[in-house]
């Protein structure tokens, strides 16, 4: 009966629920890991891929949010998720591409 009620939890719950959430925990772990390495090397170029991993990090708890509560206005969600996008893209690119 427990168990029963367990799957119960989780069906409602979701398994896109939890993967987004995965998703989000292990954009966090990256997060940490790049600022680690900034601390340790000194290359501006993980800060700049450890500033992207928050950036992607916070665009996926918009989206979540947006998506099980339902709570934020649909045309300024759009609008924050889009231009965090860019400025992930734009991040990472100047990772790429910075000599030091």
């Amino acid at each position: 009966m427990i168990l029963q009620g367990l799957f119960l939890e989780i069906g409602s719950f979701g398994v896109q629920n939890a993967i987004e959430l995965g998703i989000i925990a292990f954009s966090l772990v990256l997060f940490g890991v790049s600022i680690n390495a900034y601390r340790t090397t000194g290359l501006k170029k993980l800060a700049y891929a450890a500033i992207a991993f928050a950036l992607f990090a916070i665009q996926l708890f918009f989206e979540y949010a947006e998506e099980t509560y339902d709570f934020f206005e649909d045309e300024h969600t759009d609008i924050i998720i889009t231009s965090i996008t860019l400025v992930i893209l734009m991040l990472f690119f100047l990772a790429i591409i910075r000599k030091k």
